[in-house]
């Protein structure tokens, strides 16, 4: 349980973090593993529904097995439930939140891509209970003023975060390269508004 509960945690945590611009990237190379990725988080509500219902009922499993063997080991003493429950909180915290939680944002595509195949083979089981927890969950949302169908996130940059993006890469270009990049950007920017000034 304490396995399954790291591999829930570390692949929210990867398929959140993974870098949209890349993924289309590799989605563009027929990437098996990026194409699964991008199907699953343009429904963000319904992969995050089904990581948290996986995720819940194997926290709560290893809960209840925690206390049936405090009970059975040490039945005359009432302390043992709480001795329990304290060390597989730390434990899980430890191994199964935290520890895998933050390799997952160190390395993102690793976790992600492999686990996508399982997200995508279980969304399938349990479609139906995952699209009745969400259909309660986009009501509370609806009620907080929030649509989810109409609040995906499409990565759509202004004119501000194109040049923050472009001056951060130009760290990593030769100089050369840094001026035929500006040139371009500014030819480009020229020859639009010559095309809206003549429309």
């Amino acid at each position: 349980m304490l396995i399954l509960s790291a591999f829930f945690s570390g692949s929210e945590t990867s398929l959140m973090s993974l870098n949209r611009y890349r993924l289309r990237h590799l989605v563009k190379l027929k990437h098996s593993g990026a194409i699964k990725a991008y199907h699953l988080l343009q429904r963000p509500d319904r992969l995050l529904g089904l990581i948290l219902l996986c995720n819940n009922f194997v926290n709560n499993f290893a809960a209840s097995i925690a206390t049936l063997i405090a009970i059975k080991l040490y039945a005359n003493d009432e302390s043992a439930i709480t001795v329990a429950t304290g060390l597989l909180t730390l434990v899980m915290l430890i191994f199964s939140e935290v520890s895998p939680k933050t390799l997952a944002a160190f390395k993102p595509e690793v976790w992600a891509f492999p686990s996508a195949w399982v997200y995508t083979a279980l969304l399938k089981v349990l479609y139906p209970v995952v699209s009745f927890v969400n259909l309660f969950v986009s009501l509370l949302l609806r009620l907080a003023g929030v649509d989810v169908k109409k609040s995906h996130h499409h990565d759509k940059l202004n004119k501000d975060e194109l040049k923050s993006i472009i001056a951060e890469a130009e760290s990593f270009m030769p100089l050369r390269y840094q001026k035929n990049v500006a040139r371009d950007f500014r030819l480009r920017i020229s020859n639009r508004r010559r095309y809206y000034d003549a429309a």
